[in-house]
């Protein structure tokens, strides 16, 4: 907590002193709740929500989306898939350090497994940055697993989707700065919120500068600007 407390509090000044960045004392608050949510929710399992409540988060509330660093496009990614179908739907969510919407992005997937489409949900994330022009993106997901892989080694995991993963960490490299960051489901709605089987917007369809009315109010409960 002391570590987080601190990387955070010099970041936002170091934003301010050097790039004139306003500070937000709720931003600080969110980012240094949802740095140590995420990682007492890998390594402290149910001491995790005990803990939160030390840092400011709300007790019993999950930790929220944060904007990104200055200068960053953060790209939320999720992904739902039916065992049945062998299908899935990919949820693609960008949004900038203002908080301001950029874009989305909500594509039909065929896939052996859960894995694979938590991998394809990246790899559109990453598409999409790119074609938009972005060079400094920060990936979020709550796939454990591909972020991991990602992290460290891509053979580590399952080999449906090693070869999606593969491309990601070639697109990523791409970028001039790319970040692969894990969030809790919580701090993840808006992008899981496309891929749900209930949306009745259309697949592969973008929506840029305005969100679809279905992402309206997942934005809003964010706490964070949403344009409509």
């Amino acid at each position: 907590m002391v570590a987080y407390t601190c990387w955070h509090i010099w970041k936002a000044r170091y934003a301010f002193v050097f790039n004139k960045v306003r500070i937000n004392h709720l931003n600080v608050v969110l980012a240094i709740s949802n740095a140590v949510g995420s990682f007492l929710a890998v390594s402290c399992g149910p001491e995790v929500n005990r803990i939160r409540e030390c840092v400011g988060q709300v007790p019993g509330c999950a930790p929220l989306w944060f904007p990104p660093p200055p200068h960053f496009t953060k790209i939320n990614v999720d992904a739902s898939w039916s065992k049945m179908l062998c299908s899935g739907f990919v949820g693609v969510v960008l949004r900038d350090a203002e908080a301001h919407f950029i874009a989305a992005a909500r594509y039909h997937i065929r896939a052996p497994c859960a894995a694979a489409v938590e991998a394809m949900a990246l790899l559109r994330g990453c598409e999409l940055g790119a074609t938009l022009g972005f060079y400094e993106v920060i990936l979020e997901s709550d796939s454990s697993e591909a972020i991991s892989c990602l992290s460290n080694s891509i053979e580590n995991g399952s080999w449906e989707a090693v070869p999606t993963l593969t491309r990601v960490k070639l697109l990523g490299e791409a970028f001039q700065n790319c970040r692969w960051s894990w969030v809790p489901r919580s701090a993840n709605m808006a992008a899981d919120a496309l891929t749900s089987r209930d949306c009745a917007e259309l697949c592969d369809v973008v929506w840029v500068d305005r969100p679809p009315s279905s992402l309206v109010f997942v934005l809003n409960n964010d706490g964070l600007p949403c344009p409509y």
